[in-house]
């Protein structure tokens, strides 16, 4: 049996602190976009930009709270710490072995991009589940975030349409790209931020902010169509259906029928306005698709993960223990694998893709432990919106890696987590 919490002691929320907290997690938000926004970064060296001293500076501020007042603070999660931290010590020591037998290998770049790929994400999620005292200031959070998504969404259409050229986003064989990376990351992020924004949708607001909140999913859906992506679009139908099977008990399979068919409906005609503005866009994919090649159906990436496998059986051991994090220019093979599984099983080998692998489960499986004991609705939509994205990103991460979106999807994971532990603290089940 297990829990949803590991709790030490109950939070103590203040007023003055939680304001201020709340004001400063949303300020890193602003950073963060920023910081993402094409040509925008915000560097100070190299692996260090604002965006990381102002996330570490938090990251202090937090800790130096649980110093000063300790019952403030509330350390749980070990379920999903207990991978994240363990994946981190696990490539640190492949680091240095490799370091060790290839003196070909650059550490420098090594810890670099560890840095950036794992520890900054853990950090993120650290500091949005211990930063903030109250579920209000959490949900005031996560709604912000959402809608900040939707205005940049908007300017976003703007610029791909070119009315007028922003300079936000820019096209790549008619696919918009960025914000948030490439066209296929950009999609893997709209992807995941659909059934999270339907998900958190309030009910009970002014007719106003409903219409609003249905136009920012509008756009969503618009820009998902209009990244071109592949991967997102196989992705959402797949999560889709993998996230009605593993929530079945506790969806309406009726409202699901109709909103299914609803869904299709609004999709079949948002495709037919697409085409009208972008006919040779849509044909090219759908071509690409149903071409019968399974190498260009993937865009090539059959052919990139059948020579990460070649390169691994030169040296069967790797099989087992993997080449060492990021050593992809020492071990031999051009690039990485557009799969973040197999890049963790030729990084880190077993080992590495079972704790990747166990990380990802673990906060599905903890959100759907607290949804069979959400104590309201909205609880129990944002648990279900929550997990048919996660769900639906443990998809679209076989096609592509996802280095951009995964800060704003662990930072929704942090305030997730934060939201669970002001619920049950003690929920029996599996996940």
């Amino acid at each position: 049996m297990s829990r949803v919490a590991t709790e030490i002691p109950l939070q103590i929320p203040d007023s003055r602190n939680s304001t201020f907290m709340r004001l400063v997690l949303l300020s890193m938000l602003l950073v963060l976009l920023v910081d993402l926004v094409p040509g925008m970064g915000l560097g100070v060296m190299r692996g260090l930009s604002a965006k990381n001293l102002y996330l570490y500076a938090i990251v202090i501020v937090i800790a130096a709270r649980a110093v000063v007042k300790p019952e403030g603070v509330v350390f749980s999660d070990l379920d999903v710490h207990a991978p994240f931290l363990l994946l981190i010590v696990y490539a640190i020591l492949t680091i240095a072995l490799v370091s060790i037998v290839d003196p070909t290998y650059r550490i420098t770049n090594g810890l670099i991009t560890l840095k950036n790929q794992v520890v900054d994400l853990y950090l993120f999620m650290f500091i949005f589940r211990y930063g903030l005292d109250s579920r209000t200031d959490v949900l005031r959070v996560m709604r912000v975030m959402v809608v900040v998504m939707f205005f940049i969404s908007f300017f976003s259409l703007l610029d791909f349409l070119n009315i007028p050229d922003l300079g936000i986003v820019g096209t790549h064989r008619g696919r918009i790209e960025g914000p948030f990376g490439a066209a296929n990351q950009y999609g893997a992020l709209l992807a995941f931020l659909l059934p999270v924004s339907m998900g958190l949708q309030p009910q009970n607001a002014s007719r106003s902010v409903r219409f609003f909140w249905r136009v920012g999913l509008l756009l969503t859906v618009v820009l998902l169509i209009a990244s071109g992506s592949r991967g997102a679009y196989l992705s959402v139908v797949v999560g889709y259906f993998l996230s009605v099977i593993y929530l079945r008990r506790h969806l309406d399979m009726a409202k699901v029928v109709r909103f299914s068919l609803l869904a299709t409906g609004a999709l079949i005609l948002l495709l037919v306005a697409f085409a009208v503005f972008n006919y040779d866009f849509l044909v090219e994919r759908f071509e690409k698709t149903t071409s019968g090649n399974v190498y260009t159906a993937s865009s090539g990436r059959v052919s990139i993960w059948t020579a990460t496998l070649l390169v691994m059986a030169e040296w069967p051991l790797s099989f087992l223990t993997g080449y060492g994090w990021n050593a992809y220019a020492s071990s031999g093979i051009w690039k990485a694998a557009h799969n973040e599984y197999l890049d963790r099983y030729y990084e880190l080998g077993v080992v590495g893709v079972v704790l990747y692998v166990w990380l990802i489960y673990a906060v599905i499986a903890r959100a759907k432990r607290f949804l069979a004991a959400s104590p309201d609705e909205a609880t129990s939509r944002m648990m279900i919106g929550y997990l048919f994205g996660m769900i639906i990103i443990a998809v679209n991460i076989f096609f592509v890696a996802i280095p951009d979106p995964w800060t704003i999807i662990w930072i929704y994971t942090g305030c997730i987590m934060a939201i669970q532990s002001f619920g049950p603290s003690a929920v029996e089940g599996s996940g």
